[in-house]
């Protein structure tokens, strides 16, 4: 985690040295109005109002000391280039790897250690972007979520583990032992690059911060991390 943490900072902090060489240089109004990509075909003319995108993306971060996977989908309106406003959403991506052995639950007077955690969360998504014209930009994402996270039973019991019952098995697996709703907060910044007209490419790091987090068996402050995520945008910029 720390090495892809490293890496995406030392991306992010080349952004300001590029974009600053990119404003020493004079322009002609042609040159301001013009959207520049990484592949470039033809001229493409910055003079959308109003545009829009959908974007999928992934993201590395960890609960407590649990790796997680966080898949998830954006999707908004852009007023004048720079300011965007949508709606965001991620999900534990991985919840076989999220296993907890504080949990407990206690169903026909057997108690069975460990569950798993599965859940997601999801919200208003801000965000400000500096010189969007250029190849390589940066953006402010914020993120203001409801999220909701449970523990749920593995359902290791088999059929010889109850023969009063041959179907608790069945009837229990995936049941929710314990739940919790939590508000979220995620400011982050983002190294975006144009590749094309109509597609962008970034990389984010974010924090995680949620004030109000409360689920059995599990630290308040569980939530409370940094993010890695690798967002693909398909829209008009």
């Amino acid at each position: 985690m720390k090495k892809i943490l490293t890496s995406i900072y030392c991306i992010l902090l080349l952004v300001p040295v590029y974009a600053q060489s990119d404003l020493s240089q004079p322009k002609s109004k042609s040159d301001q109005t013009e959207f520049k990509t990484v592949f470039s075909i033809g001229k493409n003319k910055a003079k959308i109002p109003l545009g829009y995108f959908f974007e999928i993306n992934a993201a590395y971060t960890m609960f407590g000391s649990n790796s997680v996977f966080l898949p998830g989908i954006s999707a908004g309106i852009i007023l004048n280039h720079h300011w965007t406003i949508g709606m965001s959403g991620s999900m534990l991506g991985n919840p076989k790897g999220l296993h907890y052995d504080s949990i407990y639950s206690d169903t026909v007077g057997r108690p069975k250690k460990g569950a798993y955690m599965h859940g997601g969360y999801g919200g208003l998504l801000l965000e400000y972007t500096l010189l969007p014209n250029s190849v390589v930009h940066i953006s402010f994402p914020l993120m203001i979520d409801l999220g909701y996270m449970c523990f749920r039973n593995p359902g290791h019991y088999s059929q010889s583990n109850n023969p009063n019952n041959p179907n608790w098995d069945e009837d229990h697996h995936n049941q929710s032992i314990a739940d919790t709703y939590c508000f979220i907060i995620e400011p982050g910044v983002r190294a975006e690059f144009n590749l094309v007209r109509m597609f962008r490419m970034g990389i984010t790091i974010s924090y995680r911060y949620s004030p109000n987090f409360s689920l059995q068996g599990v630290s308040s402050n569980e939530l409370n991390q940094f993010n890695a995520k690798l967002s693909f945008r398909l829209g008009k910029f």
